[in-house]
């Protein structure tokens, strides 16, 4: 009776100690719970696109630029084992040059020898903030500097020395 008595004490002491996450601040979700639409019809030009990011089988980051632009696909009831794949096309369904978040635009990649092919349902372009919440990120701070910078910065200091 008296380890019951102990162990309900115990638990009683440990629920009032824990605090509930803020539902309002994205640190606390996890990235599967960010990954909500916020626009769906946002577009890339096909000939742009330069990488990929299969979060899971629903949701996939298109890269323009190199990497600097992101954009946030879903697609049309999910593409099997597509976060295992190493290649992947976007494929013009229109004919217009861009892949959109709306039209016959989808993503294709070849599993077991044959051609799979998932419809693209939306699409947003990611802000800097909003591809740090996505991908699970923390976006870094003013004081992180890249080591690239420092050089630059370097470089220039002693350049502008006498």
């Amino acid at each position: 009776m008296k380890a019951l008595l102990a162990a309900m004490t115990f638990l009683a002491l440990a629920a009032c100690a824990t605090t509930a996450p803020d539902p309002a601040s994205g640190a606390n979700r996890k990235p599967e719970q960010n990954r909500k639409m916020v626009r769906t019809t946002d577009c890339v030009f096909q000939s742009s696109i330069s990488g990929f990011n299969a979060l899971d089988n629903r949701y996939v980051v298109l890269y323009s630029g190199g990497s600097r632009t992101a954009y946030l696909v879903e697609v049309f009831g999910g593409c099997f084992d597509v976060k295992n794949q190493s290649t992947l096309a976007a494929v013009d369904g229109d004919g217009n040059g861009r892949i959109c978040g709306f039209g016959r635009d989808s993503l294709a990649y070849r599993e077991f020898g044959r051609l799979e092919q998932c419809r693209i349902l939306s699409m947003e372009k990611l802000s800097d903030l909003r591809r740090y919440e996505v991908l699970g990120e923390s976006p870094p701070t003013r004081g992180d500097r890249k080591a690239e910078d420092k050089d630059e910065e370097d470089a220039d200091e002693e350049a502008a020395r006498p």
